[in-house]
């Protein structure tokens, strides 16, 4: 016999209660908070802190964006679980329900931020977006409250694995010599794409993580090696940073879409090199510029 709490939050009755108190309003609200909170946002948020705050703490937040989107595929292939029936849907979203990627994400992220700054103001933030996207998403008819509340949980399972194991990690990656380390930052994405494989096959978006992870990870290495560029010391040299590094890799992603029109095989390019770009081509151009 059904248990009530799992009727209750896998039930498309939620859902059509928050879409009786809707108004055109609310549907264009909702589709932004749910377009403008998704994963290349997330990588790009991740990119700034490196680019304009802390490097160290930058890196590790990509990883954590990536891992997540990562497992929130991973976990909807597992589980298989359906979305709310399509005449709910505002928007249009395909594949498995549960757990949302929307929650898992926004946890996982904003979990780990608020962690690593213990910064009151910045908690409080990070509730106030995971409460608005997941909301979104019930709203938006893509899914049930018990997605959200599994997606939830998976992300700040996720933003507390990351806490407990980024310094004992940190410090055995140090030990490597330079070859392992390179050897490190290809095979990860490497094995998880393996994984996935093995699953179900591999979707688009599991490539696509693999290759930014891979792009980053590598243009990491090198910009230690060769770049070497210090954190930015003051708000006005944050700033020229982030109008620098955001029209940097705008002009590479319109690049590499445009190349993709060629020849879908450019997709390993596009991909690799916006990740490349974001942890060495934008902050070889800062040494350059010297911001």
């Amino acid at each position: 016999m059904t248990l009530e709490p799992a009727q209750f939050f896998f039930s498309e009755n939620v859902n059509i209660y928050l879409q009786s108190l809707g108004t055109p309003f609310l549907d264009i609200l909702f589709k932004a908070v749910s377009n403008v909170f998704s994963e290349p946002v997330y990588i790009f948020l991740a990119s700034l802190i490196f680019w304009c705050y802390n490097k160290k703490t930058g890196i590790r937040v990509m990883y954590v964006v990536l891992f997540s989107a990562f497992t929130a595929i991973l976990t909807k292939n597992l589980f298989g679980m359906p979305r709310p029936p399509e005449y709910l849907h505002k928007i249009e979203e395909n594949g498995s329900g549960f757990p949302s990627g929307h929650a898992l994400l926004s946890s996982s992220f904003w979990g780990y931020i608020g962690y690593r700054t213990k910064d009151r103001l910045i908690v409080v933030a990070g509730i106030l977006v995971i409460l608005s996207v997941s909301l979104s998403r019930i709203y938006l008819g893509v899914h049930y409250a018990g997605d959200i509340v599994g997606g939830i949980i998976f992300g700040l399972l996720a933003a507390l694995v990351f806490v407990k194991a980024e310094s004992g990690i940190a410090n055995r990656l140090e030990k490597l010599d330079r070859s392992s380390k390179y050897i490190v930052a290809v095979s990860i994405p490497v094995i998880m794409l393996i994984l996935a494989f093995m699953q179900r096959g591999l979707m688009k978006e599991q490539v696509e993580i693999g290759l930014v992870m891979g792009g980053i990870g590598i243009g990491y290495l090198l910009e230690e090696e060769r770049v070497r560029f210090a954190d930015a010391g003051n708000n006005k040299q944050r700033i020229r940073r982030a109008v620098i590094g955001t029209v940097v890799v705008g002009i590479i992603y319109l690049i590499t879409s445009m190349l993709l029109l060629v020849n879908p095989g450019f997709v390993f390019l596009k991909y690799s090199s916006l990740g490349f770009a974001s942890t060495f081509i934008v902050p070889w151009v800062f040494t350059r510029m010297e911001v």
